[in-house]
């Protein structure tokens, strides 16, 4: 059985005091599907992201992972058609050099602290993907994650989130 776990927003960025759709992912015109492990329940998983396909075959990703390890924003996939139509990433052509760290609210009863956190994350430059009140996503360059992880970090001593790297390779 498979289960596939579409992105439910577009990448945002800061501008202008406020956090709206990055360019680039209102743009995409493709979903690239990430075969992720299967689950102790038996069940495949799949996460889709936003992609643009590019002249040479290979889709550019423009979501932030919530789920794959080592595919970051940005980052060339190769990719095949599956049966039904639908790009299947097959492995990463071109490391674009971000990071991804994911953090997980702890507070059930809170909908809205994803917000000042979004805010800001993306005020020190990272690109933010709400998937939902408790999970974001973060893309973020090389020059800002440690400070993004150090902040991080921090929050989670403090009990208010659960965070993770999403790249395990460095570059």
């Amino acid at each position: 059985m498979d289960e596939y776990r579409l992105h439910p927003s577009l990448v945002t960025h800061w501008r202008a005091g406020v956090l709206e759709p990055w360019p680039d992912a209102k743009a995409a015109t493709e979903t690239v599907w990430l075969p992720l492990p299967e689950g102790t329940d038996g069940v495949r998983y799949w996460e889709g992201l936003n992609g643009r396909l590019e002249p040479d075959g290979t889709v550019t990703v423009l979501g932030v992972p919530a789920y794959a390890y080592d595919l970051n924003l940005g980052d060339r996939v190769a990719v095949v058609r599956s049966p039904k139509g639908s790009f299947v990433a097959t492995g990463i052509t071109h490391d674009a050099g971000n990071y991804t760290f994911r953090f997980f609210l702890l507070d059930p009863d809170d909908k809205t602290a994803w917000y000042p956190l979004a805010q800001e994350f993306a005020a020190v430059g990272c690109l933010i993907d709400v998937l939902s009140p408790h999970l974001t996503a973060l893309s973020c360059v090389p020059k800002a994650s440690q400070s993004v992880a150090d902040r991080l970090a921090q929050l989670e001593e403090q009990g208010t989130l659960q965070y993770e790297t999403g790249r395990t390779i460095n570059v």
